[in-house]
């Protein structure tokens, strides 16, 4: 098993979805953070699944949710580098 399948059945153990059919993944770019000198890969991970999954219709973030998740992202970063020292 190389190692481009093994990522994809670990891939499929943390998501899970029991109705798979199929699963893929791809690299979607890459880059280096030189603030944090760390390689930053973005990868995309697809699945289809059996019966039919209907989403919700989505809803404008008012300026709460994104007050909320600025606030979120500070607090992640902050923490982040308190474990760094």
């Amino acid at each position: 098993m190389n190692k481009s399948n093994q990522l994809l059945v670990l891939l499929d153990r943390v998501f899970g979805f029991p109705n798979k059919i199929r699963s893929t993944f791809r690299k979607h770019s890459q880059s280096f953070d030189e603030k944090t000198n760390e390689h930053v890969i973005l990868i995309e991970y697809r699945v289809s699944v059996k019966g039919t999954m209907k989403s919700a219709p989505r809803k404008k973030q008012g300026p709460n949710q994104m007050a909320m998740i600025q606030q979120l992202l500070a607090q992640n970063q902050k923490h982040d580098k308190s474990k760094k020292k």
